[in-house]
């Protein structure tokens, strides 16, 4: 929710081509324009990025989400940062956090209702499934579960300001990550059988029966 940033990410060729465009919608904040044009039922809402990832200021108008592309990138350290909002000095970031989540409620009304905003309370997952299908733990349990603290009260926040927002709950499922995982193994990727959970429950919730 800050203004539009302009830096040329073609030549980087450590960010793959089919992941600049999120970056460019991160940069130019495209956001609400491609919204505008899609004219979606629904729109579906994880706050997965707000609870782990960094924002970086490179003026003060202008903000970009530390996201794993940048982080992977040579990119991240061109940017002209010129300061870091992180989780780490909470009270800081939650307000921060709260000021953007008001701007972004007045921004999407012209496009979407409340009730037409459906938040994904998810988690990180502390167990993966091998190559071999066997259950493993990660090593970094405590870490993850300290990210996890955090995401469900961004949750609770956005519930705060968004009322009517539909919900659609994961955290007491049992399901576990997969390093077989399409888009590589990460501790929010899960096995197969979580999507599918995923996508009855967005039926549920909306009523979209096929």
């Amino acid at each position: 929710m800050t203004d539009p940033f302009s830096f040329q990410i073609e030549n980087y060729k450590d960010i793959p081509s089919e992941k600049k465009p999120f970056v460019k919608t991160d940069f130019e904040k495209s956001f609400f324009q491609a919204l505008e044009k899609e004219q979606p039922d629904f729109l579906l809402i994880d706050l997965y990025t707000d609870a782990l990832k960094e924002t970086a200021f490179v003026s003060d108008h202008q903000a970009i989400t530390i996201s794993p592309i940048i982080e992977q990138s040579q990119i991240r350290n061109d940017l002209p940062i010129k300061k870091i909002i992180s989780q780490t000095d909470w009270p800081l970031f939650l307000a921060y956090w709260m000021d953007a989540i008001e701007r972004f409620k007045e921004a999407i009304s012209p496009y979407l209702r409340e009730e037409q905003l459906i938040l994904n309370c998810g988690k990180l997952t502390t167990r993966y499934l091998d190559s071999g299908g066997k259950a493993q733990p990660y090593k970094n349990v405590s870490k993850l579960e300290q990210y996890n603290r955090v995401w469900r009260e961004l949750d609770r926040c956005f519930l705060t300001v968004f009322k009517k927002a539909k919900v659609i709950n994961m955290l007491e499922e049992k399901y576990i990550g997969d390093v077989r995982y399409p888009f590589g193994h990460s501790v929010s990727h899960y096995e197969s059988a979580y999507y599918k959970k995923l996508y009855q429950k967005f039926k549920e919730v909306t009523g979209c029966y096929e």
